[in-house]
């Protein structure tokens, strides 16, 4: 039986308590951190932590936690980790181009602040992408960044600089090591609400 993961939580506590509304709704989930064990199960909490569902209820259950789908290409995801390890251990950014609907071309570009906590695309690089989505009839709507050292999560200048609600914020992090996960968001006045990535082959 096919399975599919509705999303990817930091906590396993947050996992926990999505698997147990998805029960109230009849639809049976299973938790896995594929890199959990040694003598005490559970006591390494701060990693990747999948939610899962069988390939038929992954609809419904998305539906049920109110989770938008976020539809992205292997390369373009292989793109734009490629260029957060290239830059670290400094944050990597860029913008993402859709065709309106999808995203069709990643733009890997310079971070003008050259740091490990923030970046600040390159105002000239910004610009040029623009024209080059423009040239295609596509649309610039989504950017990315990376987190050196810490999680695949907004921090307070991610919230605070996310003032577009139709844009979507990718995240990879953290690039040191290898817990290294991709991850999607909508920053609207202030709050985050996360999407399920799917990656299409």
């Amino acid at each position: 039986m096919s399975q599919s993961t509705v999303r990817v939580f930091s906590y396993r506590s947050d996992a926990e308590i999505a698997r147990a509304r998805l029960a109230a709704d009849g639809i049976r989930s299973m938790v896995f951190v594929d890199d959990e064990g040694g003598l005490n199960p559970g006591f390494y909490t701060n990693y990747g932590v999948r939610l899962v569902v069988a390939g038929a209820d992954i609809e419904d259950a998305l539906m049920s936690l109110g989770i938008e789908r976020f539809s992205i290409e292997r390369p373009a995801v292989e793109a734009i980790v490629w260029h957060a390890r290239g830059a670290f251990p400094l944050e990597a950014c860029g913008l993402i181009l859709f065709d309106g609907v999808h995203p069709v071309f990643v733009c890997p570009l310079t971070n003008q602040d050259a740091s490990e906590r923030r970046f600040t695309i390159d105002p000239s690089e910004h610009h040029g992408a623009w024209r080059f989505a423009e040239a295609n009839g596509w649309v610039v709507r989504g950017i990315f960044h990376s987190h050196p050292h810490s999680d695949a999560f907004p921090s307070d200048s991610d919230v605070s600089g996310g003032s577009d609600p139709d844009w979507i914020h990718i995240i990879v992090g953290p690039v040191a090591g290898n817990r290294t996960t991709l991850r999607a968001f909508r920053i609207v006045e202030g709050a985050v609400s996360e999407l399920t990535v799917a990656i299409r082959e």
